[in-house]
């Protein structure tokens, strides 16, 4: 193989470091040092679909591709950020998280852990449910336990005056 074809093979596929990424158009972009000193601009990020995979910070590492041999056709594999990785994982475990420590890990254990700086929450329609370190939040909808309602709008029978018990709550 000749130096030429050798180096196009060679520059097809190259780790770069990113600057200015931008995640507000229809495709996350980036610059890219696709050598010493040479920078591309606004170069795609490619991303599963389904998961907006992060917005890292400048300094992140990925694969550039560039497609056909062409280096003015580049694309960027989805990013790694070594120094934000949740490490420590479990062969068959699986984690989502940011560089904040926040995150979810499917244990291989069968468990779904969750963890939040700040607070969890959950909506469905009109319900919304939040988890914080004051407790449990919860708005719209009924909350019910084995089918019996147990939220604001509950009733229940046999109420006396004073300190007596009241009669469960009924459905």
């Amino acid at each position: 193989m000749d130096h030429e074809t050798a180096s196009k093979v060679r520059g097809i596929v190259r780790r770069v470091v990113l600057k200015n990424i931008s995640d507000d158009g229809e495709t996350q972009t980036a610059s890219a040092e696709v050598a010493p000193g040479i920078w591309r601009d606004k170069v795609e990020i490619m991303q599963p679909y389904g998961l907006a995979t992060s917005a890292p910070e400048d300094g992140a590492v990925a694969l550039a591709v560039a497609i056909g041999g062409n280096e003015d056709d580049i694309v960027i594999l989805p990013v790694g950020n070594p120094s934000a990785r949740m490490g420590g994982l479990k062969a068959g475990e699986v984690a989502l998280y940011n560089q904040y420590g926040d995150g979810i890990l499917v244990g291989a254990d069968g468990t779904v852990s969750i963890q939040a700086g700040a607070s969890i929450v959950l909506k469905v329609g009109g319900v919304t449910v939040t988890i914080s370190a004051s407790g449990v939040a919860i708005e719209g909808g009924t909350v019910t336990h084995d089918g019996k309602n147990i939220g604001s709008t509950h009733v229940h029978i046999g109420v006396s005056p004073g300190n007596s018990t009241t009669g469960v709550p009924q459905g």
